[in-house]
């Protein structure tokens, strides 16, 4: 599965923070920083799992969303290495359904 991470923290945050937050990021599984705060991870772990491991990190006042990325998804004026990344992500999960019948 792959899933869209983004958080926004508040206040002045040591370097030593936000390394922790990356670090965890990328302990999830394949990872790939969009934006500054914003990441793209391949796991097979659930939503609320990731959130799990990511709140820990975070002061009360911090955001925080993981999505799921889920099959169709769209982009604008990515760098080909960025849409080849993307494009050689597994989109689908263990329990979903086959895309077509047989």
């Amino acid at each position: 599965m792959v899933h869209y991470i983004s958080y926004e923290l508040s206040g002045i945050r040591m370097p030593d923070d936000v390394a922790r937050i990356e670090a965890e990021i990328k302990s999830l599984g394949p990872s790939y920083a969009f934006m500054k705060t914003s990441w793209v991870v391949e796991s097979e772990l659930e939503n609320k799992e990731i959130s799990r491991r990511l709140a820990p990190l975070l002061r009360a006042a911090d955001r925080l969303l993981v999505t799921r990325i889920h099959k169709d998804w769209v982009a604008a004026n990515l760098t080909p290495d960025e849409t080849e990344w993307l494009g050689s992500r597994n989109f689908t999960g263990i329990t979903d359904p086959p895309l077509f019948k047989r």
